[in-house]
């Protein structure tokens, strides 16, 4: 009982002395007490001037005007201070309205379902007519050396993803890949030499469409010098790689994968030991995929796209459905979510995909470089406008369907552009924000009728070479417009492998 009455008795203390202090913090003429006059307290000072959320905004704005100098009593203190309380305001503003407009766009109910058998036969049409198109105006204008009769295509299984058929295994498709099976046998079977993949993230070079790039290389490294590639099973590319493609689902999975990519799993670098580990001084594991992304191959085109054709058609094989887990055991996600979350069910609806990337303020000068080569257009694809996208998919007849924009949303203006064309806004649509991730975007993109995207970036590579090794073209990366002001295509599907135009993200 005294205990509680002492308890009690301290309470009632501490909150009378509570209130005085607050009391004599300020005097009747607005100023704070302090034990220097010089110093001012900016969060008290904002909490007596207004709302909660005016609170934040407030003393920002404050510590940043006393940083200069400026502070209560000052004839500017109180312009200055609405001035930039007035500016942070509206940007809250327009930023609040363009996160409305994403998830509205999102949020979009399905419109484009085609259930009846006409439209159903309109549907196969359409696509009947678009497989006409994946011809490669790049290979023809090279004019590189394929011959078709080299094919075995009937021992090339059909392959469908998240219920789409895939066109791999047609002649057309794999014209430019005859070469791909010229080795039976494992790179490095007769060799000690082993190119080692280790490390962890999050200090690589570059994101994920880099990192793919990099494990791409690795194996093309491996096969062009014959050595063996290993890679330790905590390292980032099992760690990206896992995420997205070969989940972990039975006890053999570590054999699938290494008879898959031809590669040796390691558990610990302990076990690499009486290996001639290749660049063993490399050990900072950002410099070593720095050294991974900057390799190109000396093959020919046609031999460098066979090859990396048959690494990629591996992983679309294996693409994970939500089954398994990663190799350090977390559960992976749906590589289709994309798809299902826009689409659901439906097998045939036909859809494009725009992917929009600045770069991080680098894109002009990326993309300045490709088009230096490519003769694209150096701005074009950075910025997506209206007229451009439509000189695609209008003569296609895709303006009556679907159109999915994957973008890294740091240059609103362009969804701003599509959704005042009068042509484009009615089909524009975001992947549902609880469904978007980079491996469901990669494969509604690689998925895609039509695909337009900016070459600067590696995201937009990795799903160019994915289409082209899944047997579909139709992917508009290069474009600039003739001497009549038309918008055309400046190089084809393969330009994307060809390193005189992309050098490293060849």
């Amino acid at each position: 009982m005294h205990m509680q009455r002492r308890a009690h008795k301290a309470v009632a203390a501490a909150a009378v002395v509570f209130l005085v202090v607050n009391a004599l913090l300020f005097l009747p003429d607005g100023h704070l007490l302090s034990p220097s006059s010089n110093e001012y307290d900016a969060s008290e000072h904002s909490r007596r001037l207004g709302s909660v959320r005016a609170h934040s905004l407030r003393e920002r704005v404050i510590n940043e005007l006393i940083k200069q100098g400026i502070r209560p009593g000052n004839p500017n203190y109180r312009r200055l201070l609405n001035a930039r309380l007035e500016r942070l305001q509206k940007r809250n503003k327009k930023a609040v309205s363009q996160r409305q407009t994403m998830r509205t766009l999102r949020n979009t109910k399905n419109i484009w379902y085609r259930r009846s058998k006409a439209q159903q036969a309109e549907l196969e049409e359409k696509h009947a007519q678009l497989r006409q198109l994946n011809l490669n105006n790049h290979a023809q204008q090279r004019g590189l050396n394929v011959n078709n009769s080299d094919l075995d295509v009937e021992n090339q299984g059909p392959l469908s993803i998240c219920g789409r058929p895939t066109m791999m295994g047609t002649p057309s498709d794999l014209a430019l890949l005859k070469n791909y099976e010229e080795s039976s046998t494992c790179p490095g079977s007769n060799s000690n030499k082993l190119l080692l993949l280790r490390g962890q993230g999050p200090k690589l070079y570059g994101r994920t469409g880099n990192n793919l790039v990099e494990l791409l290389h690795a194996l093309q490294y491996a096969r062009d010098n014959d050595v063996q590639l290993g890679i330790i099973s905590n390292s980032w590319a099992f760690e990206m790689l896992s995420k997205m493609f070969m989940s972990v689902k039975n006890d053999d999975w570590g054999v699938q994968f290494e008879k898959a990519f031809c590669v040796k799993i390691f558990d610990s670098e302990d076990e690499v030991q009486g290996y001639d580990l290749l660049f063993p001084d490399v050990t900072d594991t950002e410099e070593f995929t720095k050294q991974l992304f900057m390799y190109q191959s000396g093959l020919h085109l046609v031999d460098y796209i066979g090859h990396q054709v048959q690494y990629i058609q591996t992983l679309f094989r294996n693409y994970n459905t939500g089954e398994g887990t990663t190799e350090s055991g977390e559960p992976v996600l749906d590589m289709c979510s994309g798809i299902k979350a826009l689409f659901g069910n439906e097998k045939n609806v036909i859809y494009s995909v725009i992917h929009q990337r600045s770069l991080e303020g680098a894109g002009s000068t990326l993309l300045g470089r490709v088009s230096k080569f490519s003769g694209c257009d150096p701005e074009a694809a950075l910025h997506m406008a209206p007229d451009y996208v439509k000189s695609i998919l209008e003569p296609l007849g895709l303006l009556d369907y679907p159109i999915v924009l994957i973008t890294d949303g740091q240059d609103f203006s362009v969804l701003q552009r599509l959704l005042n064309d009068p042509d484009i806004a009615p089909k524009l649509r975001l992947v549902p924000e609880d469904a978007t991730w980079i491996g469901g975007d990669i494969t509604l993109a690689v998925m895609a009728n039509v695909f337009i995207g900016n070459p600067a970036s590696t995201f937009t590579g990795f799903i160019a070479k994915s289409r082209l090794a899944l047997g579909f073209g139709q992917s508009y990366l290069f474009r600039a417009k003739n001497e009549n002001g038309q918008w055309e295509d400046t190089c084809g599907d393969t330009c994307i492998f060809d390193k005189r135009i992309m050098a490293a993200m060849s």
